[in-house]
C-alpha cells in the first residue's frame, strides 16, 4: 500500500480515538502486509522490542515513581509556600509564586501534564483566593508548567538522547538556559499586567524566622535535582543509576523524613507509575515500527530534497523545523514526534551546521510548547478539566504568554550559545 495512504489512515486513527500505540502497529502491519515482503509483519513484535531496548530508557521508570513519590509526600506545597516567601511581597506576587513553584517543582517530575496534576489546582486556587481572575491564574500555571520538561531531570530529554545518541549529561547543561528563559518569559508577562490589572501583593511581613523555617522545610526538595544532575554531569552515576538513587531519596524524604506514605498509599503510587511507565514505553517501541517505515521510504532524503529545492539557507532550516516541530507538539505525544520526525531532520540539521545539543534543545522546547498552543493541546485540557474552566477562557488569557515563548523559540534557534556555553564548560560538545 502506498506510504501516503499509510500515513493518512495513521493520522485518521488518531483523530477518531484510536490509541497513539495502537494506531502505528496496525498501520505498520498494515504497510508490510501489502508490500513487496508480507513476512516482514513477522517481525513487528522483534522490532517493538528493540525499540525499547536501550539501557538509558530504564531511566525513565525510575524517574516517573520518583516525581510521583515526590509529588504524594507534599513537596509541592513546601516548594510552594518557600517561594511564597522568596517573591511573595510584590505586585502579582501570587502569580511569580507559580512561576518559581513550577520552576523548582520541574526538576522532580519532568513532565508537564505532572506539574499541572501536582500544583495545578492547589496555585490556581490559591491565586484566585488571593483576588487573581480564575482564567489568568490557570494561564499563569499552564504558562510555567511547560518548563517541566525543559528543566533537567527530564524524561523526555532522556528519551531524546537515546534516539539520537546524544550525551544525557550534555542535554541536561544545554536546556538549562532556555528552561530558565522560559520561566524568566512569563514572569515578564506577568510584571507588565500586574500594574495595569491591579493584581494584589501580600502586605505581609516575613520574618527572619520564617525564612530560615520555610527554607530548611523546602531543603531536601531543592537538594533532589541539584544532587542529580551533579551526579551525571560529574561522571558519578549514570543517568539510570541516578534515577534508581531518586527513588530512594524519594521514598526515604517522604516516609522517614515528611511520614507522608502508608502502604496503601505506596501500592497507589507504584502501580500508578508502572501502568504509565508501561504505556510510555510500549508508544516507544510501537513507534519504531513506524520509524522503520520512514527509513524504508527514505524520509529523510525527501525531506533534503525539499530544503534543496527551496535553497533554505541554515536559518530557513531552523525557522521550518521549529514551525513542524510546534504543530506535531500540538496534535502528537511528544515523545512520538520526536521519535518518528527526529531522525529525519537531525541529518539536515547537522549538514547545515547545527550542533547537536542545539538541535535537541530546540527540538524539546518545540513539542512542549505545543502542549499548550490551541486548538489541541494536552496541557490544556488538563487544565481546563482540573480547574472546571472553558478552554476559551483559558486561551485568551494564554495568548501573551505563548507569543513571547514563540519568541524565544526563534531565538533559541537562532543563538547556539544558549545551548552549547554550559555544556562546553563543562567538557560538552
Amino acid at each position: 500500500m502506498p506510504f501516503e495512504i499509510i500515513m493518512l489512515l495513521f493520522f485518521a486513527m488518531i483523530l477518531f480515538g484510536v490509541p497513539i500505540a495502537f494506531s502505528m502497529i496496525a498501520t505498520s502491519a498494515l504497510y508490510f502486509a501489502t508490500g513487496p515482503i508480507p513476512s516482514f509483519v513477522e517481525l513487528l513484535p522483534q522490532k517493538i522490542f528493540e525499540g525499547t531496548d536501550f539501557i538509558i530508557l530504564t531511566a525513565i521508570p525510575f524517574f516517573l515513581l520518583a516525581g510521583e513519590l515526590m509529588n504524594k509526600s507534599g513537596m509541592a506545597e513546601r516548594l510552594m509556600h518557600f517561594s511564597n516567601l522568596v517573591i511573595g511581597r510584590v505586585r502579582g506576587g501570587f502569580a511569580y509564586v507559580n512561576v518559581l513553584a513550577s520552576l523548582l517543582f520541574s526538576g522532580l517530575t519532568g513532565v508537564a501534564v505532572g506539574d499541572i496534576a501536582a500544583l495545578g489546582k492547589l496555585e490556581v486556587y490559591a491565586m484566585e483566593k488571593a483576588g487573581y481572575p480564575r482564567a489568568f491564574a490557570a494561564a499563569v500555571t499552564v504558562a510555567s508548567s511547560l518548563v517541566g520538561p525543559i528543566i533537567p531531570p527530564s524524561g523526555i530529554i532522556i528519551l531524546y538522547c537515546a534516539i539520537m545518541n546524544v550525551s544525557v549529561g550534555g542535554m541536561f547543561l544545554a536546556a538549562l538556559i532556555p528552561g530558565v528563559l522560559l520561566a524568566l518569559a512569563d514572569m515578564l508577562v506577568i510584571a507588565l499586567q500586574a500594574k495595569p490589572r491591579n493584581f494584589p501583593k501580600s502586605e505581609t511581613q516575613r520574618t527572619a524566622r520564617e525564612l530560615v523555617s520555610g527554607t530548611k522545610d523546602a531543603a531536601l526538595a531543592l537538594l533532589m535535582p541539584v544532587f542529580l544532575i551533579g551526579g551525571i554531569v560529574g561522571g558519578v552515576m549514570t543517568p539510570t543509576e541516578a534515577a534508581a538513587v531518586s527513588v530512594v531519596y524519594a521514598l526515604l524524604v517522604g516516609a522517614l523524613v515528611y511520614r507522608a506514605f502508608t502502604w496503601s498509599s505506596l501500592y497507589r503510587i507504584i502501580s500508578g507509575s508502572a501502568f504509565e511507565a508501561a504505556r510510555l514505553l510500549f508508544m516507544i517501541g510501537s513507534a519504531l515500527t513506524m520509524s522503520w517505515i520512514f527509513a524504508l521510504e527514505d524520509v529523510s532524503g525527501m525531506a533534503r530534497d525539499f530544503f534543496v529545492a527551496i535553497d533554505a539557507s541554515t536559518i530557513e532550516l531552523i525557522l521550518i523545523t521549529n514551525l513542524l516541530f510546534l504543530i506535531l507538539g500540538m496534535f502528537m505525544d511528544s515523545a512520538l514526534a520526536l521519535i518518528l520526525f527526529g531522525p529525519v531532520v537531525a541529518p539536515l540539521a547537522y549538514a547545515a551546521g547545527v550542533e547537536p545539543l542545539q538541535l535537541g534543545v530546540m527540538l524539546v522546547v518545540n513539542v512542549t510548547v505545543g502542549l499548550a498552543t490551541p486548538p489541541i493541546g494536552n496541557v490544556l485540557f488538563a487544565m481546563s478539566s482540573v480547574v472546571n474552566l472553558r478552554a476559551s477562557e483559558l486561551v485568551r488569557e494564554l495568548l501573551p504568554f505563548l507569543a513571547i515563548k514563540f519568541v524565544l523559540l526563534i531565538i533559541i534557534g537562532l543563538t547556539p550559545v544558549l545551548t552549547t556555553a554550559v555544556p562546553a564548560y563543562f567538557g560538552f560538545r
